[in-house]
Formats: C-alpha cells, structure tokens, sequence
C-alpha cells in the first residue's frame, strides 16, 4: 500500500485525503500525532503530558514498530502510517519503552540531515527545562547543523565531545523561560 494514501476507512483518514497538500498540512500532522502521543499516555498509564512532552517521549524512545521521528521528517509521505498510529494509541498499549522516564541520550547516529535536526527539535521541545540531553551525532553535516538548529529554538549547547566514531553533544533548555 503506498503510505501516501490511506485506507479511506476512518474519519481521520478522510480528512487526511481530503486535506492533503493544503498550507498546513503537516503542521497539522504533527500536531495530529502529538496529540495522539499525549492520549497514549493518558489512557494507558493515567499520566498528563502536553502534547509537546508526549510527541518527545515518543521520539527519543525510538521505538521500532513507531519510527514517529521517521514520520515527521516528512509527515505528508506518511499519512497511512500516521493515521494507524492515531487509532493504534486510541486502543493500544503504551509500548514497554514509553513507561519510563525521558531518556538522558538520543543516539542519532545515520540518521541524515534534516532529520537529524527534525527530530532533536522534536524531542527538545518537550524536554524538561534544566535538564541536560547528550545527543549522539555523526561527524560532517550533523554535528555542524544539529546544534546550530537547537541554539535557534533557544537551547543551549553545553559542550561536544569527540567519541568513536560519533560526537556527543550536550544541550540544554534553560530552566528560566
């Protein structure tokens, strides 16, 4: 099935095919999933989140059957995915890797550029104030763009350190804002 189009089954789906291409749309996508994000966790685990912090949890978690990050790079190309995501966190269990607490890492490495900067903007914008990231990068490109991406959104970047092979930057969304 080309994940362009949707099954044309749901309402959401409906909408979707009736509104692509429109200004705004993937806007509306993100926010669509965000959305759904912080449901997920209301229903299943009886956690508030905003729709910022839930879509960042989603995110930096990874998680192999939701590659949400993926989607949101160009959430367009991915309607039927997205729309089965939204129905899934309706009905479904939050996936094991959601319960916990954000993760200290986001290991971004072989992730290209823009996405690499789509989804550290994703997950900084819900991250807690105050606390540090340490984002994983490859070296070239990302670690060039990623951080300046992140300065732009108002965080701060701490430090970078050369590992094996990958860099590990370390940010921050100041705690005063």
């Amino acid at each position: 099935m080309d994940e362009r189009k949707t099954d044309g089954g749901t309402t959401l789906s409906r909408w979707m095919d009736a509104n692509r291409g429109e200004p705004g749309f993937e806007d509306a996508l993100r926010r669509l999933v965000s959305f759904a994000s912080a449901e997920w966790f209301r229903r299943t685990l009886g956690t508030v989140l905003s729709p910022e912090e839930a879509l960042s949890r989603v995110v930096a978690a990874r998680l192999p059957d939701y590659p949400v990050g993926e989607w949101l790079e160009s959430p367009g190309e991915h309607c039927g995915e997205i729309a089965r995501f939204c129905e899934q966190a309706k009905v479904g269990p939050l996936p094991e890797g959601l319960s916990a607490d954000f993760p200290d890492v986001l290991d971004l490495r072989g992730v290209v550029c823009p996405g690499n900067a789509v989804r550290s903007r994703l997950v900084m914008a819900g991250y807690p104030r105050g606390r540090v990231l340490q984002i994983w990068l490859d070296d070239g490109s990302p670690v060039e763009n990623v951080p300046g991406a992140l300065v732009a959104d108002g965080c701060k970047i701490l430090s970078r350190e050369k590992k094996q092979g990958f860099w590990a930057v370390f940010v921050v969304k100041p705690a005063d804002k």
